[in-house]
């Protein structure tokens, strides 16, 4: 006897019509007419209320249906994987709102520091990009905008650029400190080299590909004006650091 037949035979002994069961199921009587023709099953929620409501075992109630059982045990597995699903794109969601919203808290932070420190937008084709004159000095300085992006890129670390005369700095994250010699900023020089130094304006480390005239001529350079670079290093680092201040 499958499931259907026993539905079957204890509603007739409970005396109750197909409309009467669905109605205490909270089911459609077309939907308790399939379960005892053997069409469809109930689901698992709706055999523990047919149980409860019958006074019999569910071990009674699906013994005998192989079917049945297997379909329901099919059915749980299925289940199981869909919770792990679910889960799994939870932790997905709040891991992408999570970095979304750091972003965007650090982007609307550097954009009221830029503001406070009168920096302009540089470019109006690029709208993060922002400039600040001071003490003949050029600053620039780059805010990605952040979208729906997740993932907290290098381009979301503000740098900036100084430019006097013709020397050139940059100052990245974690105040890493480089030079770039380049002849379009002076003619004199001999070697193009964006160079990495301390805050001493110090080469940290060459590049293995240098040749051992390219390496002295650039250290030549930094020497030439270091005491320069040094101030212009400082300033530079000092408007990153109004850029990227702690958050109160």
């Amino acid at each position: 006897m499958n499931i259907g037949d026993k539905i079957k035979e204890q509603r007739l002994k409970k005396e109750l019509t197909q409309e009467q069961l669905s109605e205490l199921l909270n089911v459609s009587r077309s939907t308790v007419s399939s379960w005892e023709v053997g069409r469809n099953y109930p689901d698992l929620e709706t055999i523990v209320a047919i149980s409860d409501l019958f006074g019999i075992s569910l071990d009674n109630l699906l013994r005998e249906d192989a079917e049945m059982t297997k379909d329901l045990s099919k059915k749980m597995k299925w289940n199981k994987y869909y919770k792990r699903i679910l889960f799994g794109i939870g932790v997905l969601a709040l891991i992408y709102v999570g970095f979304n919203t750091k972003l965007r808290l650090d982007e609307k932070h550097y954009l009221k520091n830029l503001a406070t420190y009168s920096w302009k937008q540089d470019d109006y084709r690029y709208s993060g990009s922002y400039a600040l004159e001071e003490d003949d000095v050029l600053y620039a300085t780059y805010i990605m905008e952040t979208g729906f992006n997740p993932i907290p890129l290098k381009e979301h670390r503000p740098w900036v650029i100084a430019r006097k005369d013709k020397l050139v700095v940059k100052v990245k994250e974690d105040d890493k400190r480089y030079v770039v010699i380049s002849k379009a900023n002076d003619p004199k020089v001999k070697y193009d080299a964006t160079v990495e130094v301390d805050e001493f304006s110090n080469l940290i480390k060459s590049d293995p590909s240098w040749s051992d005239e390219k390496e002295q001529s650039l250290n030549v350079y930094l020497k030439k004006y270091q005491k320069e670079y040094i101030e212009l290093l400082k300033q530079t680092l000092n408007k990153r650091q109004e850029i990227v201040g702690q958050r109160i």
